[in-house]
């Protein structure tokens, strides 16, 4: 008994305080939201980059094809990208909005650029957070390709009291952490009323791909379904921008932690919004969400 009124009383604080922290973080970091375009169709498909998704595109490109389609980060390196046209895209990693015209340590984000430029012939929604608006990538694709429509999102992360969070969470002024941008990705389409929501593509599997070498640095080697294994190298992660510092291994685990209650908290919205998701992805590491076959 006592250790149950602790317990809630410790709860209740954490959420006081958590909510305190929320509201203040809204203040400074949130502008007025942006309203979400409407939905197209009642059924969406988001993919992720995983390896499974090559089962996919090979096995399953016709129910893609008959539902409303969302890509996120890379996926424009694929040659699926020019034949599936994906109406909407999202891209919340902070490291595409530092990205410049001087830059050289990632052509991948340069090659992204690119594509958008000179290969979308579609109207497409590219969602990105506030505040990427000055930044080179997006300044470079507003003046490069009239086709791409720009959606700027508040990505303050909500935690706290559960009728707080998810207040902010409908009226587009904080969001929950997005580790991953299918967090991000799927924390959209549920604001956008979709009746169902198909993931694919979702492996989450980094901690297979995670080694620690002789000098005891982190590496790991981020692998996407549009590349083979053997080209991609195991590299360290690094824990700050200048890359003079790796990150332990703790630091790794608890980064997937936050990834996998990234779902969970997912999840909760998504009930209260009425809106179905399922784990289509022929392999995956997500227990929170509802997993279902594609036949």
């Amino acid at each position: 008994m006592i250790e149950r009124v602790y317990q809630s009383v410790a709860q209740f604080l954490n959420d006081l305080i958590e909510s305190i922290l929320t509201g203040l973080r809204v203040l400074l970091q949130s502008r007025w939201p942006q309203p979400l375009p409407a939905r197209q169709q009642a059924v969406c498909s988001v993919l992720g980059n995983g390896p499974s998704l090559s089962d996919t595109l090979q096995n399953h490109l016709a129910f893609l094809q008959q539902t409303e389609l969302v890509c996120v980060n890379n996926f424009a390196h694929s040659p699926y990208f020019a034949q599936l046209r994906p109406r909407n895209y999202v891209i919340v990693d902070p490291n595409y909005f530092v990205f410049n015209e001087l830059s050289t340590d990632r052509p991948d984000i340069r090659q992204t650029i690119d594509t958008f430029r000179t290969v979308i012939n579609w109207p497409m929604l590219l969602y990105v957070p506030r505040f990427a608006r000055d930044s080179y990538v997006i300044q470079t694709i507003r003046a490069g390709n009239p086709n791409i429509q720009i959606v700027f999102i508040n990505y303050s992360v909500a935690r706290g009291f559960r009728w707080l969070r998810h207040w902010l969470y409908r009226t587009g002024w904080g969001m929950m952490q997005s580790q991953t941008v299918i967090v991000a990705a799927l924390f959209l389409m549920i604001n956008r009323r979709f009746d169902a929501i198909y993931l694919f593509g979702a492996d989450q599997s980094w901690h297979e791909q995670i080694r620690l070498n002789d000098g005891n640095q982190v590496l790991m080697q981020q692998l996407h379904f549009y590349e083979q294994a053997n080209d991609v190298a195991y590299h360290p992660i690094y824990s700050d921008k200048h890359r003079t510092k790796t990150d332990s291994m703790a630091a790794q685990f608890l980064s997937l932690h936050k990834a996998f209650r990234g779902y969970e908290v997912l999840r909760g919205y998504a009930n209260s919004m009425g809106v179905r998701i399922f784990n289509a992805s022929s392999k995956s590491y997500i227990d929170s969400l509802e997993r279902v076959k594609i036949t």
